[in-house]
């Protein structure tokens, strides 16, 4: 199963290492789930102790728009990087920080 820092650590060096190599190509990462649903990710938003949220676009060819998608980790049975020529892909998978959950306080003077 991937983890939280399956998707903060590795993945972003894997994608970094790939964009190196291949500069001038566009990053591409899906995520297959384990339903069937294959996601073309933007970008992770926010990784939760048990699930993660993901920004993908509907339209992969477009790149327009986009959905947000929250899922348990266990979903994700593989995750896919492939580099594509940008006269065929002009947006790809962005590398960001997460947001990653953090204790809040019903009073901030606590």
């Amino acid at each position: 199963m991937f983890d939280p820092g399956f998707y903060q650590t590795v993945l972003p060096d894997r994608v970094k290492q790939q964009c190196a190599m291949q500069s001038g190509h566009v990053p591409v990462v899906e995520f297959r789930l384990a339903d069937g649903t294959v996601l073309d990710v933007c970008h992770i938003a926010h990784l939760a102790d048990k699930w993660l949220a993901v920004a993908y676009f509907r339209d992969a060819g477009a790149c327009q728009e986009m959905d947000l998608a929250f899922f348990g980790y266990e979903m994700v049975t593989r995750v896919t990087l492939s580099m594509h020529d940008p006269r065929s892909r002009r947006l790809g998978f962005e590398i960001g920080q997460p947001e990653v959950p953090r204790t809040v306080r019903a009073d901030p003077s606590d």
